[in-house]
Formats: structure tokens, C-alpha cells, sequence
């Protein structure tokens, strides 16, 4: 029997493992064995070293643009690219300052590539956003990332302190497969991936502007609750060069948003007049919610302007009587 020949590389040998699975399968399927067969598996040669070969799956040079998350394939045991939903339809740009200055600051990067180049400065760019919970900060990532998908880019979602991590260790074999692609990173909710005692907030620092940076991206950041996060978040250009805060709709935001949402026949039934002056102080999603209650469920405006104002009062059973669904 001839000698196994020892290349020692383990970067190979890992590799080869991780595939043996699905090859003994692919030659089961060649001899005959049909009963668990689910279409063509590999469909070409990934090349090692040493000439050695390993069956592979069907390649391409840029995964598509959209929105995705980066997970953990035990089978094939590293981090992969997983396509998200992610709904463009519907989507209203409100005439905000914060939404025009947010997307022209965004445009403006991109096109300013040469000049980063220029003066030898990394080229990306970090964006924090602060404001109320439903004030719009999640309409705003959907409109940026709107725009970078509709223009070839890719955007990735971090949404806890795993995927910190998973970032940390995937994006530069991402990089090294496409150097140039425009890249929108999501961070909502900054305050509890980076939070006073979070143990990731190091990484996300090295990510940000440390040792694990990487080029053509922007970083978005989202948080209701800037005090719980550390100065070296808040305030360090270069980590997030700009801030800005998400104000409350006013009253002409408030009036284009149910114009856009209701209907000709919907707003001759309203007296809109009313409507604005009643949602004052009211974010999108409350202003969301007269609109389903309202309209979809034809609920009494009153009523439901009062059940919105009542939901600012800190829940408590305490001497609140009987509760259930039988009362």
C-alpha cells in the first residue's frame, strides 16, 4: 500500500475534512444510490496547494446586492454570507433634514474615493444616529440601504455581540474577494452591542478604526439611549464622523406622511386639519398606528388618539383591578 504523503499543512488538510461529507455523497449518487439525491452538488475544481483538488460549488466573482447577515455553517465549518429579506417596496423619503443631509453625506463618499486615496486616508465613514424609539431612524438605514443595493452594494447587519465577532473574523476574506465593492455595515441599537460592560466593544473599536479595518464602507449606528454609551463611541471621528439626532416628525412631516399613506377617497373622509394637530409630539410609529386603527380597522379617531396617549403611562397591574381576556 503506498505511503500517504504527508504535505503538513493543516489549512489543507482542514479543508479537505470539512468536504469529505458531501463528496462521499456526490460519488454515492454516481453509483446509483438515487434515494436522497437533490440535484447537482458541485460543479466545479477548487485548487489548494500542492495540485490538489476539491470538489466545489457552482462559483461567482460578487454574491448579489442585498442585504445579509454573516453565519456559522457547522457543516463546512466557517462564517458564510446569508441573504436577508428585505422589503423596497413602500418606502417614502419624508422631507426630513436629517434624511437629506444623511443621504447626501452618504452620495457624497462614495464619489470621493481618489480623494481619500490622495491624502492617504482610509476611505469610509461612520454615521451615528440618536433619537427617540419610532422617531425614524429605521426608515433612514431602509432609504441608505435602498440606494447602495440599487447601486451594486451589499449592506451587512450586525445585530449583537456574535456578530461582532463573526464580522471581525469574515470581512477580511470578503475583502480579499471583492477589494472594491461599495459596503453599508448596520449597527442598530448600538447601545447593547457596545454598551458600558460589553465585553465586544474592543472589537468593535478595532473594527472601526483599529487593526481590522477595511475600505470602501459605511458605518451606520443607531441607538435610543446615547448616555449608556462610552465617549470613545460618542465622541472620536474617524469611529463615527457624524451625529446626528432624529427629531420627532413635525407638522409638515406629520402631514406628508398620512398623505402619502391614505388615499384620495381615505382623506376626503378625515379632517386632516385635526388629524396633525392631534399626533403633535407623536413619533412615525404612533403616527403608523392611527392610520392602521383608523383606516384598517375602522376604530374611532378619539379613541384612538387617547389609547396612543395613554400607551406614554408606565404599565402597572398594581390595585388595577381584574385583567384578562374574559373581562
Amino acid at each position: 500500500m503506498a505511503k500517504k504523503k504527508d504535505y503538513g499543512i493543516k489549512e489543507v488538510e482542514s479543508l479537505i475534512n470539512s468536504y469529505s461529507e458531501r463528496v462521499e455523497s456526490m460519488l454515492r449518487e454516481e453509483s446509483g444510490d438515487k434515494k436522497e439525491k437533490s440535484g447537482k452538488k458541485f460543479s466545479c475544481w477548487a485548487v489548494l496547494e500542492n495540485d490538489e483538488y476539491v470538489p466545489s460549488y457552482h462559483t461567482i466573482e460578487g454574491v448579489p446586492s442585498g442585504v445579509y447577515e454573516i453565519s456559522y455553517n457547522p457543516k463546512l465549518s466557517t462564517e458564510t454570507l446569508k441573504k436577508q429579506p428585505f422589503k423596497t417596496d413602500e418606502l417614502y423619503s419624508l422631507p426630513s433634514d436629517e434624511i437629506i443631509d444623511i443621504l447626501k453625506d452618504i452620495d457624497n463618499f462614495w464619489n470621493m474615493r481618489e480623494q481619500y486615496e490622495k491624502y492617504k486616508f482610509i476611505h469610509k465613514r461612520g454615521i451615528l444616529m440618536l433619537g427617540e424609539p419610532g422617531c425614524g431612524k429605521s426608515g433612514i438605514i431602509q432609504m441608505v440601504s435602498k440606494n447602495i443595493i440599487e447601486k451594486g452594494g451589499i449592506v451587512i447587519n450586525i445585530k449583537d455581540e456574535d456578530d461582532v465577532e463573526r464580522f471581525s473574523s469574515f470581512i477580511p476574506s470578503f475583502r480579499e474577494i471583492e477589494p472594491n465593492r461599495p459596503l453599508i455595515v448596520i449597527l442598530e441599537d448600538i447601545d447593547s452591542i457596545a454598551g458600558e460592560h460589553s465585553y465586544s466593544i474592543s472589537r468593535l473599536l478595532n473594527i472601526l478604526d483599529g487593526v481590522k479595518q477595511i475600505e470602501n464602507v459605511v458605518y451606520i449606528a443607531t441607538t435610543n439611549y446615547p448616555e449608556k454609551l462610552q465617549e470613545r463611541i460618542t465622541n472620536r471621528p474617524s469611529r463615527f464622523d457624524r451625529r446626528y439626532k432624529v427629531e420627532l416628525p413635525n407638522k409638515y412631516i406629520r402631514r406628508c406622511f398620512i398623505e402619502n399613506k391614505l388615499s384620495k377617497e381615505d382623506l376626503e373622509k378625515i379632517d386632516i386639519e385635526e388629524w396633525v394637530k392631534r399626533t403633535d409630539g407623536m413619533s412615525l410609529s404612533h403616527l403608523k398606528e392611527v392610520v392602521i386603527s383608523v383606516i384598517i380597522m375602522e376604530k374611532d379617531f378619539n379613541e384612538t388618539i387617547d389609547n396612543l396617549e395613554g400607551l406614554k403611562k408606565t404599565p402597572t397591574i398594581k390595585g388595577s383591578g381584574k385583567m384578562g381576556f374574559g373581562n
